[in-house]
């Protein structure tokens, strides 16, 4: 009976190399989520992420740490890095000849990283490496697992690219990055629990000698963990400062019925919160009267007083009586 470590370590390893089936699948991933991206089609965008196969190379590095086998792990993160460029070459062609729209949501939602999705990977490459490892367990999970998705993150960063976005293109790159480091931690740990430990026999040397070699990734982790965290932390501030300057405003407006709260937009203009109120109403907001609005806001995150600008739209109010 085939020994099933045996079995699962070479199903991994023929997955972590950089060949033909490698680059045309990648290629036709990266062809779709751009489709998806740009169509703002999340159907299509599941699909580049069921056709990629840039985890390959991920669980290769995992096994490799696991197993302490130094040639698997260049030739998986040379097979990786070949996999990040030429998503990325062609997502930022692709982008460069796509017109020149609003980001959709599909895209946006690819921008800003956070903790959550850390954790999503981790137990994504998890339970891959567990399905690798177990019999029991069809390929369906590991389809279902790749759902964390690279290829679609990596294609938004091209396209933002082709565009100049940087600081956008900037956060889709970091969720990719933070995505292919949690899952290449979460398979490492739980292929050295089953069994893949190369040659150490000792139980106290495999944990220390699996600790040295996953050192950078560790290192890597708690650096992500402490950046998403405090990230998380300022999102959540700044949405209760947001929500609180809606509610001042919309209570300053009470005594005001015939006028209406539209939109409230905020901004960093000069190192100053900057606060812009869209009302309409029939009458127009004096100076004096913007100033004490401004008044009752809440204090930025950075302690510092918003100012304040209302633009009116003017409406007209009829009543029954004219």
């Amino acid at each position: 009976m085939n020994d099933p470590v045996a079995v699962g370590r070479d199903s991994i390893r023929q997955s972590a190399g950089f060949d033909r089936a490698f680059i045309f699948s990648n290629l036709a991933a990266t062809v779709i989520a751009c489709a998806g991206l740009l169509g703002d089609s999340a159907a299509t965008i599941i699909g580049a992420m069921l056709v990629a196969t840039l985890m390959g190379p991920i669980m290769g590095i995992g096994l490799a740490l696991a197993d302490s086998d130094n040639r698997l792990l260049r030739q998986s993160l040379a097979a990786l890095a070949a996999g990040v460029l030429l998503v990325l070459t062609v997502s930022v062609l692709l982008g460069s000849i796509a017109p020149n729209a609003a980001p959709t949501q599909e895209m946006m939602s690819r921008t800003a990283p956070r903790l959550l999705d850390l954790i999503v990977a981790l137990a994504s490459g998890a339970i891959c490496a567990y399905a690798v490892a177990s019999p029991k367990l069809s390929a369906a999970v590991v389809g279902v697992s790749i759902a964390v998705a690279l290829v679609p993150p990596l294609t938004t960063a091209g396209i933002f690219v082709a565009r100049a976005q940087w600081t956008l293109a900037q956060g889709a790159f970091l969720l990719a990055f933070v995505n292919m480091v949690a899952i290449q931690v979460g398979a490492s740990i739980v292929l050295w629990l089953c069994g893949y430990r190369g040659q150490v026999s000792r139980a106290g040397a495999s944990v220390t000698s699996m600790l040295r070699r996953e050192a950078v990734s560790l290192l890597l982790m708690f650096g992500l963990v402490v950046a998403l965290t405090v990230h998380g932390l300022h999102m959540i501030e700044q949405q209760t400062y947001e929500a609180g300057v809606r509610q001042r405003l919309l209570e300053a407006l009470a005594p005001r019925p015939e006028a209406r709260l539209s939109e409230v937009s905020f901004m960093a203009q000069h190192g100053t919160a900057m606060v812009t109120a869209v009302i309409r109403s029939p009458v127009r907001f004096t100076s004096a009267e913007v100033a004490a609005l401004g008044a009752r806001l809440p204090h930025a995150p950075d302690g510092s007083a918003p100012q304040l600008r209302v633009r009116h739209v003017e409406v007209d109010v009829t009543a029954e009586g004219g």
